[in-house]
């Protein structure tokens, strides 16, 4: 009677294991180099972003995620530079083996998806560094029953400059080959994009100062506006203030206006950050992030994001590059 107490013990030991394999799953990753990091892991799954923190040893990391479907995992180093991704589903296991140099130059095994999309990257990097979304476009129109074609839309294709050509190339791919639990929210950001309100002129927007006070920009006072949205997680101190100093040094208010507007969640996080800009430039901010009030319109999908506009509120420039931004205002306002 007790030898058959202790196997059920053991079956029920069993199952319970078996349960709990097939309700997560398991990265399993090295760094070339073999570094000892800091890395930042995340997915979204039942309506939610589901993030992980955790260290690379001397070039080797392990976590465990759990997700009721299918969907993509990003992996990052601190500071969200992304490193790699993998498609997973619960009940896998998975090996990745990245470089914090070259994020093209991953490979990764677990279940064909990751497999093929791993390679993809290989053996396309020169392509996607130089001309992402052809490469892209490329793949979806040749493939559009393939899930990748799903994969590479929605985490390479720069849609903030071609929201119609993403919006268009989504809906070449077969139905079976974009799962809702991977286009829900894109497919909500691609609606974002394409409004007229995002691609129209742009309005007075109202924002919170440095003092806590309500502030107006309105573009129709000056030859050109330029609205920066940043937090401190993007290259904001590194790229974006230098550039914003220089044109400010270099055009008078009348000719350009800047409103540097932060997303912070933490408006104190954001008050220390920006004191030693010295700006001469107009910052802000705002609740919400990319949903708050003023900034809502511009349909901006990621941090960080820039739109220049004329006058009249006419959006010449939108995208993520200041470098961009910067090169067209010069050529513009050179002519003065």
């Amino acid at each position: 009677m007790k030898n058959i107490f202790y196997l059920l013990l053991f079956a029920i030991a069993v199952l319970a294991g078996a349960c709990s394999a097939n309700d997560q799953f398991r990265v399993n990753g090295t760094l070339k180099g073999k570094p000892t990091m800091n890395l930042r892991a995340g997915y979204y799954s039942d309506g939610a972003y589901r993030p992980i923190i955790t260290a690379a040893r001397e070039g080797e990391f392990e976590f465990f995620g759990s997700a009721s479907q299918p969907t993509i995992l990003e992996i990052t180093d601190y500071d969200y530079r992304p490193l790699g991704r993998l498609y997973v589903v619960n009940g896998e296991t998975y090996e990745i083996h990245l470089d914090p140099a070259d994020p093209y130059a991953v490979e990764a095994s677990g279940n064909d998806l990751s497999s093929r999309w791993a390679s993809f990257l290989r053996d396309n990097a020169d392509n996607m560094r130089k001309h992402t979304n052809a490469t892209v476009a490329g793949y979806v129109g040749s493939h559009p029953s393939d899930v990748l074609s799903t994969l590479l839309l929605i985490t390479a294709f720069d849609a903030s400059g071609a929201p119609e050509e993403a919006d268009s190339l989504m809906a070449l791919i077969d139905p079976q080959a974009r799962p809702s639990s991977l286009t829900e929210s894109y497919n909500y950001l691609l609606q974002r994009l394409v409004t007229s309100t995002a691609l129209g002129p742009v309005p007075p927007m109202k924002y919170v100062d440095n003092r806590d006070s309500l502030q107006s920009f309105n573009p129709a006072r000056q030859k050109l506006s330029l609205i920066t949205l940043t937090t401190n997680q993007t290259d904001r101190t590194d790229s974006i203030v230098p550039a914003l100093r220089r044109m400010s040094k270099r055009y008078g208010k009348s000719k350009l206006a800047v409103l540097d507007f932060s997303l912070e969640p933490d408006t104190m996080e954001w008050k220390r950050s920006t004191r030693t800009d010295s700006a001469s430039w107009s910052q802000g901010w705002a609740a919400g992030g990319l949903a708050a009030m003023s900034v809502d319109g511009l349909g901006a999908p990621s941090l960080p994001f820039v739109v220049l506009c004329d006058s009249s509120g006419t959006q010449l420039y939108r995208g993520p590059s200041i470098g961009a931004a910067e090169k067209l205002i010069n050529s513009l306002l050179k002519k003065d």
